[in-house]
């Protein structure tokens, strides 16, 4: 290995270059040291490197390091000449061996071990691991692999005719495959059920029909959770409308009163998974775990995107052995914010290439069954699914995507939108905004010499406009108060938050002008200057807050949003309203709330798990290095499609563009251990 200065030198330059963290450079020092590697060793720089390579991936959410993922005449990925502005022309560092050289070498390292090997570094399948990530990887791989191979009885002659009542064929749909018919009788055969598809596609509906087939068969004990409490409330919401439909459909049509008394039987309360799991205060464990299993039949885990690798291995660790697990979730969204994609692992099975002129990347999916599952498939929905009949895996059989949204009509602008970026058809992406849709609306950066940019002001103007109305309610309540009219109607707390949510601007990064830093400042300013707050006070009226850590005791979770309210019961006295996944409405002296944010504008890793009417989004207009890293086609999809009516985006063309190519690949060995039937779990 060639270095043009001393490995320590180097990491430093690294980390102030912002190519590693900090956490990063030290982990790689205290190994060597732990390990006994002298500065003065030979093999001292390479392992090193490779110990700063493999934490650096985990520092980027990948749950791995792959071997022939490295660049080995430029491995820390240094600008060297790629654009006018590099600062160098050759890497400080390079590895002179071939990447099958370099395993062989690092493997002699007492460090690195082989399976079963308690070594804090484990290699398999040309990739190194730190132990306890190959832990969770092969675990969760095995638990899942487990689940998908226990088959359920779905022999009751009635289960045919329950689907057909509960799915009944449009006329405009016959000879097409009803997707949400077919996942329901994929999962009535199964332990493990994984039902995805894009916003729209019916994926609640699809879990509440099914949970009443379920309870048709036998009384079980059901739970619904989901990653944060936003996401729980909207999954009880859903839930409950579901219920409400279906409740409505079976009466009209007279169907047999075993549908609406399992109807009835059907959970509608969602928690967390925290909540679910029990924390144990300042621990990373939880109260329940394989030695203290869950007290339950059936798991039901919506936006299993949001799900990391090491918390997916606590839920399956806490699964009773003899339970059913169900999990909802769009495999296009942003992946976890921890290390790991498992809901897109466990999906990259069916993912086909299909190669189009001008796109960088375009896939469809196809469903694979084995033909014991496609004949089950068949007998309950009297559709022939022999065309997905594939023989090489039966992890397929747990799995089915819905493929047709019912939230974006097939002209409507939001859905056209998404669906182009999804597939990266940057041609359709110009169309789309060419086209002139009515709920979308772009924003050009447009920055003069006096640094003002006109379409940022454009979008100030516009999110005043969108907030205004929850404000006006606030401003409506505290005149009430103060003219001390107690026989005078108010605006509750739910109905002015509920308002307030109905607009959400969304960044891509935190920091800078652009970010949730800089727009949350803008937006405050701007509503001050429209006398629509009163800023001058940390907690002022109207405020909202987003929380950014765990308060187990108040109840309160990273990503919970409430609005700094007068307690009507008090109305001198602000208090910090959130709705809780119950629905209940939860009052907090804001002294006593945890780490906190302004929440005018928010991360679109934050909104996961919700949706508004209106969304706006912000591009940088000249994305540095580092921010490049988060600009990503998931990122894009997930905050178009948090979006139900209106989306309107400030940036430029080519930004967009680039950000509708760039995918996330995070590295995992979990699909091959899931999709491959040779390798050992």
């Amino acid at each position: 290995m060639i270095t043009t200065q001393p490995m320590n030198t180097l990491l430093k330059k690294w980390q102030d270059a912002k190519l590693i963290t900090a956490l990063d450079r030290h982990f790689a020092l205290e190994l060597a040291e732990i390990e006994h590697i002298d500065a003065a060793d030979e093999c001292y720089p390479l392992f090193l490197l490779i110990c700063t390579l493999l934490s650096q991936q985990l520092s980027n959410q990948h749950s791995c390091l792959v071997w022939n993922n490295i660049v080995l005449d430029n491995p820390m990925a240094e600008d060297i000449g790629t654009h006018p502005f590099a600062i160098a022309t050759a890497s400080s560092c390079q590895i002179q061996q071939s990447h099958t050289e370099l395993i062989t070498q690092i493997s002699a390292f007492n460090a690195i071990g082989q399976p079963g090997d308690n070594t804090p570094m484990i290699i398999e399948l040309d990739r190194l691991y730190l132990n306890k990530y190959y832990f969770f990887e092969t675990q969760v791989a095995q638990k899942l692999l487990q689940l998908t191979q226990v088959n359920v009885n779905a022999d009751n002659p009635l289960l045919p005719g329950f689907l057909d009542d509960l799915f009944p064929q449009e006329p405009h749909h016959h000879g097409q495959f009803d997707w949400q018919k077919i996942a329901t009788a994929t999962a009535l055969t199964k332990a493990l059920a994984v039902i995805t598809g894009g916003p729209g596609t019916g994926k609640t509906t699809t879990v509440t029909k099914l949970l009443l087939l379920l309870l048709t068969q036998q009384n079980m004990t059901i739970r619904l959770v989901a990653p944060t409490g936003k996401a729980a409330a909207r999954l009880s919401e859903s839930i409950k409308a579901s219920k409400n439909r279906l409740r409505q459909s079976l009466n009209d049509n007279c169907q047999p009163q075993a549908l609406l008394t399992a109807l009835e039987a059907i959970p509608e309360e969602a928690a967390t998974l925290h909540r679910l799991l029990g924390v144990i205060p300042h621990s990373h464990h939880f109260r329940h775990n394989k030695d203290n299993p869950l007290r339950l039949d059936l798991l039901v885990i919506d936006e299993a995107s949001m799900v990391d690798l090491p918390m997916m291995y606590k839920l399956l660790s806490a699964l009773p052995t003899h339970a059913r697990l169900i999990l909802l979730g769009d495999q296009d969204q942003l992946a976890s914010v921890e290390a790991g994609a498992v809901l897109a692992d466990i999906c990259q099975g069916l993912q086909v290439a299909r190669p189009i002129e001008n796109q960088i990347d375009s896939s469809s999916w196809r469903m694979r069954y084995s033909p014991e599952q496609a004949k089950h498939i068949q007998r309950l929905t009297q559709q022939d699914v022999s065309q997905f009949i594939d023989n090489k895996s039966l992890f397929g059989d747990s799995l089915c995507m819905l493929m047709h949204s019912h939230r974006f009509k097939g002209d409507a602008g939001i859905g056209q939108l998404a669906n182009a970026v999804n597939s990266t058809d940057i041609a359709k992406i110009r169309q789309v905004w060419r086209h002139g849709y009515n709920e979308l609306n772009w924003f050009e950066h447009q920055i003069n010499t006096h640094q003002e940019n006109s379409g940022k002001q454009q979008l100030l103007a516009l999110s005043v406009s969108a907030y205004q109305p929850y404000l006006q309610m606030i401003q409506f309540n505290q005149g009430v108060f103060a003219n001390n009219l107690p026989n005078a109607a108010i605006y509750g707390a739910e109905q002015i938050i509920e308002q307030y949510n109905q607009y959400r601007m969304l960044c891509a990064m935190r920091a800078s002008e652009y970010g949730v830093e800089g727009m949350n400042l803008a937006i405050t300013d701007s509503l001050r200057q429209a006398k629509l707050i009163d800023s001058k006070q940390e907690f002022y009226l109207g405020r909202p807050i987003i929380i950014q850590n765990n308060d187990y005791n108040l109840g309160l979770f990273n990503g919970d949003i409430g609005l700094i309210l007068q307690d009507q019961h008090n109305p001198k006295r602000l208090m910090a309203h959130f709705i809780q996944a119950d629905g209940s409405l939860l009052k907090v002296l804001p002294a006593r709330l945890p780490k906190h944010d302004t929440c005018f504008a928010m991360t679109v890793h934050k909104s996961q798990g919700s949706e508004f009417d209106q969304v706006s989004f912000v591009l940088p207009p000249r994305p540095s290095i580092a921010q490049w890293q988060l600009l990503t086609k998931e990122l894009l999809y997930t905050a178009i499609t948090r979006a139900k009516n209106h989306f309107y985006c400030l940036g430029s063309a080519a930004v967009f563009e680039r950000c509708a190519k760039q995918i996330t690949l995070r590295s995992s060995g979990l699909a091959m251990r899931l999709w491959d039937g040779d390798t050992k779990a």
